[in-house]
């Protein structure tokens, strides 16, 4: 490949973890020269890229991958190593003299948030290698991710495997909170830091939302359409024990899962500058939670299903503008707009988690997109410009049942042109859509009122 005009020359270390391989791939399409530092010849890399041959710590392989660089990215950790901090620690002094020696412009490494009180060792370690580089010669930025949603993480595999299990224990540790982040907006700020000017600091790298690892788990089970796990109250689950057990269920070695379940002790929260404050965004905005879980797990939203269906569709006129009556269906969900009536769906939800269905979920993202969950569905489809909304149902059903929303301009005012879609699976659905039919009529003229008396409240 072609190097693009004037673009700079990378190396990168750490290149064949989950993040680093999907870095070199996206610097390579952009036509930087990429140089990696592999300790094995069998690295998988094509013929494009540079390889070097050495360990990390290794100062004569530091060098020759710092040798005509212009910007070195810093993945390397080496949880998997007894003392992984010492090991680290002398990396990141090797490395900043290297960088320096090599005439090296921008040094960019990728670690862990840093907690307000006492730290892990694991989160401490990364707090430590950032302190290296930043008061090194050469200008770097360290860019701060507390969970790295991505396929092939070791995070990821953890928290998959946790959410299959029809009975779980929750340790108090797992109330912790923290601001999961999408590998693609990571792979984004990464790319976008080796064509900016230099730059010195720490800069948090988050998801738009805040969550508990518990309730990261339960999210994870309902992607995977899991039914709802059991979960005790384990108040002498430690550490330890979670790592010990993840060693022999999980391809995570045990002293791998060993740190990343300490760091799980503390709030990982951005206490930071924000990286949008240096870097641009990416396009669109950040991933959503949901989207960036669907991603790594690699479960597609669902898609409409072919055949014969049932459809009914209703209408209701309201005294506001188009574009209020599509704010009220995109806040549909959550604590503060509930499907109603509130009860009735309480008591579905129960019945749901009985039958293994997710349960009664109450959530949404702050601009649902395709892929996110809404309550007891998932978006189908968004489309600002028909202020159209389509949601699947996550419901135990015999069959697959679709609201469509939509925002159209009537006069002065609007019309909610709100449609019910059901597709049986088995003769069952068929004796379904009938029975059901009286009650849902009820629900869904009562979400229609709902809806439209919030759009004329925002008048």
């Amino acid at each position: 490949m072609t190097s693009a005009p004037h673009a700079p020359r990378c190396a990168v270390l750490g290149a064949t973890g989950f993040v680093g391989r999907a870095l070199v791939a996206d610097l390579a399409a952009a036509g930087h020269p990429v140089r990696v530092l592999s300790r094995t010849a069998e690295h998988g890399f094509p013929h494009r890229i540079g390889v070097t041959l050495g360990d990390a710590a290794d100062p004569r392989a530091l060098e020759t991958a710092c040798a005509g660089a212009d910007v070195v990215f810093h993945l390397v950790h080496s949880l998997a190593h007894a003392d992984f901090a010492g090991r680290d620690r002398v990396i990141a002094q090797r490395l900043a003299a290297a960088a320096a020696a090599a005439g090296v412009r921008q040094l960019v490494y990728l670690g862990g948030p840093r907690p307000a009180d006492t730290t892990s060792p694991h989160l401490a370690s990364r707090s430590e290698v950032a302190g290296i580089l930043l008061d090194g010669e050469v200008p770097a930025i360290a860019l701060q991710a507390s969970m790295i949603l991505g396929r092939g993480s070791a995070g990821v595999e953890l928290l998959s495997r946790t959410a299959r299990l029809p009975v779980r224990p929750r340790p108090p540790w797992t109330a912790r909170r923290s601001r999961p982040v999408a590998l693609a907006d990571v792979r984004h700020y990464l790319q976008a830091a080796a064509g900016h000017p230099p730059l010195r600091g720490r800069f948090d790298v988050s998801g738009p939302e805040t969550i508990s690892y518990d309730d990261l788990v339960r999210r994870c089970a309902r992607l995977l359409r899991r039914p709802a796990a059991l979960a005790l109250p384990s108040p002498f689950w430690s550490h330890g024990t979670a790592a010990r057990i993840a060693g022999l269920t999980s391809p995570v070695p045990a002293a791998v899962a060993g740190p990343l379940f300490a760091s799980l002790e503390h709030d990982l929260l951005p206490a930071d500058t924000p990286v949008e404050a240096v870097l641009p965004p990416p396009p669109g905005g950040p991933a959503s939670l949901d989207n960036a879980l669907r991603a790594a797990l690699g479960v597609p939203v669902p898609e409409a299903p072919a055949g014969p269906a049932y459809q009914e569709e209703h209408t209701r006129l309201a005294n506001a503008g188009r574009h209020r009556l599509w704010q009220a269906i995109t806040a549909l969900g959550g604590d503060h707009g509930r499907f109603p009536p509130a009860l009735p769906w309480a008591l579905r939800g129960l019945l749901d988690g009985l039958l293994g269905g997710p349960g009664a979920y109450r959530g949404r993202p702050d601009r649902p997109v395709a892929g996110d969950v809404v309550d007891f569905w998932t978006v189908r489809r968004r489309d600002d410009t028909r202020c159209e909304l389509v949601l699947t149902a996550d419901m135990r059903l015999p069959g697959d049942a679709e609201l469509t929303l939509r925002a159209d301009q009537a006069g002065s005012g609007s019309l909610l042109r709100q449609r019910v879609r059901f597709t049986p699976a088995s003769p069952l659905g068929h004796a379904y859509w009938h029975l059901q039919k009286p009650a849902h009529d009820q629900v869904f003229a009562w979400l229609a009122r709902s809806i439209v008396q919030d759009a004329e409240r925002r008048t």
